[in-house]
């Protein structure tokens, strides 16, 4: 076994991470699946020699480095990075955290700052949206569980109390007009970047002609309407990291940076340098 690799455990990830579970690749890789912020601490520890892990995981830790080429953005809207409110967002003093995501949970934090004024108390809390909300006025929830809330929302099946909800993604891009990227490849920065990185672009080449495909496969396990898989996967998520994607890295990186919500001296830093290998989608 060649490499071991840190997935994520979501829908979104599948047209970079598929191939890895499948022959030839499989046979090169143990893939390890957690939540981007448990990734995140195993890289830190040397235990993987790369993970899809969150950028506001990535930006902060010196010892780590971003590999060009793919992620997972957003455009626009994002459909799995949901704020569920029962009051105005101006008005919100807690707000409860999923902690799987600390590019969600940053993002949150800028947003809150930058676009309604207010600075709320954070609690960190498992994703459970009813649970969450008996205790704050708002709670954010990535990945999977965010489209299950969606889905259940949309049916009418929702009893608890009278919900809105805002899509953190197209908040950004209303703030700001670029992408938002919300996970990338990194490795530790004492590890060879160049063969896992060709493995990597051997998964997203496989992965991403199928992503229709993978959506279909994956709807059921995910919970989430097929219809909405197939419009995320094939619309909505974007996995090039092309040079609107790095200013939008970039731009999140001085607007955490001044809000506090991420420490000075973080920075965008490559295992490889992104000149040639970055394309805008």
């Amino acid at each position: 076994m060649g490499f071991v690799i840190g997935v994520v455990p979501y829908l979104n990830a599948e047209p970079l991470v598929a191939a890895l579970r499948e022959p030839p690749l499989a046979d090169e890789v143990q893939v390890c699946s957690e939540v981007p912020s448990l990734l995140a601490n195993q890289l830190l520890a040397g235990e993987l020699d790369a993970a899809l892990v969150s950028i506001g995981a990535v930006l902060p830790e010196p010892s780590l480095r971003l590999l060009p080429g793919y992620c997972i953005a957003s455009h626009e809207r994002v459909r799995s990075i949901q704020l569920y409110h029962l009051k105005p967002l101006d008005q919100a003093r807690i707000v409860a955290l999923d902690a799987s995501s600390r590019s969600a949970e940053a993002q949150a934090r800028v947003l809150f700052a930058e676009r309604y004024g207010v600075h709320p108390q954070y609690v960190v809390r498992p994703p459970d949206l009813r649970a969450m909300l008996a205790e704050a006025d708002c709670a954010l929830l990535i990945g999977n569980p965010a489209l299950q809330a969606n889905a259940l929302l949309d049916s009418g099946e929702w009893d608890g109390p009278p919900v809105s909800r805002i899509d953190l993604g197209a908040e950004w891009f209303a703030e700001t007009g670029l992408p938002f990227v919300y996970a990338a490849w990194a490795i530790p920065a004492d590890r060879d970047p160049a063969p896992v990185h060709a493995l990597l672009a051997r998964a997203a080449e496989w992965g991403l002609p199928r992503a229709e495909a993978l959506a279909r496969a994956g709807a059921e396990s995910a919970g989430v309407p097929l219809e909405v898989a197939l419009d995320y996967l094939t619309r909505v998520i974007h996995y090039r990291l092309g040079e609107r994607e790095i200013a939008g890295m970039e731009r999140f990186l001085v607007l955490a940076q001044h809000h506090g919500v991420m420490a000075p001296d973080a920075a965008i830093r490559w295992a490889l340098m992104p000149a040639g290998s970055a394309s805008d989608d």
